[in-house]
Order: C-alpha cells, then structure tokens, then sequence
C-alpha cells in the first residue's frame, strides 16, 4: 500500500518531534500545535551570548514536501538580530540566495520576522525551483542528504548565542542589514584591531576588511562621509531593548489566551518553595 505523500510528510514530522525527546537543543522547548498538523510553537531560552537572557518565541511552519524545502521559522516578536527579517513586508526569497530584498507577499519568500536558513544550510537553497519528484524519491532512498530538525535547531541556538556564528555570516544572506552592519561595527570596537579566529567570515575576510569593503564613502582614518549611516551603539540598543521586550510579552504568560507554551509569574518567596535553595530542578 502506498501511503499518500502528505501523510508520509505528516508520519515524517511525527518521527521528528519524537527524537526531539532525546535530542532536542539545551534551551529550546517545543510542542505541536494539534489544530495545524505542520506547525510547532516554541520557545528558546538564551543563557549566553549577545543575546542573554532573551526569552524568544517562534513558531515552526512545515512546507508540504518536507524535507525536500525546509521549514520556516518564525519569531512571534520583533528581534534584532542579523538572520530575522525585520517586521516589514521586505524580506529575503527562503529558495533563491541570489536575489536582492523582495516583498514578501512574493511566493517563497521569508515572512516578517522569519529567520534564514540560507548560511547554515545551503544545500536546501542551491535552487529556486522546487525538486523534482525523481530527486524526491532519491531523497528518500537517501542517494541525497537533507538536513534534520534536530540540526536546524541547534543553528537557530548558536546563531543566537556564539559570536563566532554571528561573525561568519557574509551580507548577501542575511536577513536583516541593517542588524549585520550593526552587530559588525559593535564587533569591530570591541575586537580593537586584534586578529582572532572567530573574526573570519565565511570566506575568510575579516570583520575589519568587511566593513571596509562594504563602506565605499568611509574616509581614510576611519571618518564618516556627510550621510553616510552611523551605526555605532545601534547594536547595544536595540538588542537591549529586543531582550527586555522578550521577557515582559502578555503572550508568555497567557494573555493571548493560547495556552500551548506559557509561564507563571512569581516572586522570590514563591520560587522558593517550589524550588528550594540548592535544588538542581528547573523552575521553568
């Protein structure tokens, strides 16, 4: 008997979210939506990095032929962070890196705070055009690798969490500019000239060289032309304002009225007595 192929997807989601028992990125917690089949709501907990601190919600949309497309992550509130499309209606094509920023009402294309998966998963987006039933069912012999969930997961982590993974990510696939040129000239500052391992890009430019290149009205010494965009502090402020906002969402704590993932309010008496001093148990 062959099964129709949006079950086999459907069989192929259940499959994944049931590894995610046993595999599942630290910080990151998932659970089906059971009136949408294709659809998880998360949470990521950030406990490093730029980033520490940030309670992010997303949501995960599966396209009908998983795993051949990959799915579509979004965040549910406005984040600052080079890899997630402004809440704007220009964003960048989730099947073609070759293309300049599009309106995202163009199909394909990221919606407004989706989060790119075009650095770390290139194989998933070496076409614009959908595969073909005969690289599917190659696909699924496994003659041609796709990446898992379990993968997909622990980039959306580290991308948030390991400045490392921030600086490698070149312009031309990131989701937000403005963001990547403000997380690079905060880098820039703090690394003060100093060669370092994490400052190579993907092609192995530095963050220095980067800026440069991409700054053809920069002055010799490091001045700014009249007009040209100053994005020193940019960074520092707006993911400050991105993690406080992040933390103190109605949605987390209910107010939405969608109970799927949402936490309780306590005080430090109250998180004492369910979680007493020097218990090792979670309290989330």
């Amino acid at each position: 008997m062959i099964l129709p192929h949006e079950t086999l997807v459907r069989q192929k989601i259940c499959i994944d979210f049931a590894s995610l028992k046993h595999a599942c990125p630290r910080g990151i917690y998932l659970t089906p939506v059971s009136s949408e089949p294709l659809t998880w709501i998360g949470v990521l907990f950030l406990k490093k990095g730029p980033y520490a601190n940030a309670v992010l919600r997303f949501r995960v949309a599966f396209p009908e032929d998983y795993p051949q497309r990959p799915p579509v992550i979004t965040f549910l509130s406005d984040v600052f962070h080079p890899m997630v499309t402004p809440l704007t209606t220009y964003t960048h094509t989730t099947r073609d890196p070759g293309t300049e920023t599009v309106s995202s009402g163009d199909e394909g294309r990221l919606p407004p705070g989706g989060f790119s998966l075009r650095h770390g998963f290139p194989e998933w987006f070496e076409s614009s055009t959908s595969v073909s039933n005969a690289d599917a069912d190659s696909t699924r012999s496994g003659a041609m690798r796709v990446p898992h969930i379990v993968e997909v997961l622990q980039y959306l982590r580290v991308a948030f969490d390991t400045e490392a993974v921030l600086d490698s990510v070149p312009l031309e696939v990131a989701a937000n500019s403005g963001a990547w040129h403000a997380w690079r000239t905060s880098r820039s500052r703090t690394l003060n000239g100093r060669k370092s391992p994490s400052t190579q890009g993907s092609r192995g430019t530095s963050i220095a060289s980067t800026e440069r290149s991409t700054s053809p009205r920069q002055q010799p010494g490091g001045a700014r032309r009249p007009g040209e965009w100053n994005w020193q502090g940019v960074w520092e402020d707006r993911v400050r304002k991105s993690i406080q906002a992040s933390i103190s969402e109605a949605a987390l704590f209910g107010a939405d009225g969608h109970d799927l993932i949402n936490f309780l309010k306590m005080d430090e008496e109250a998180l004492e007595r369910v979680v007493p001093t020097g218990s090792t148990q979670s309290a989330v």
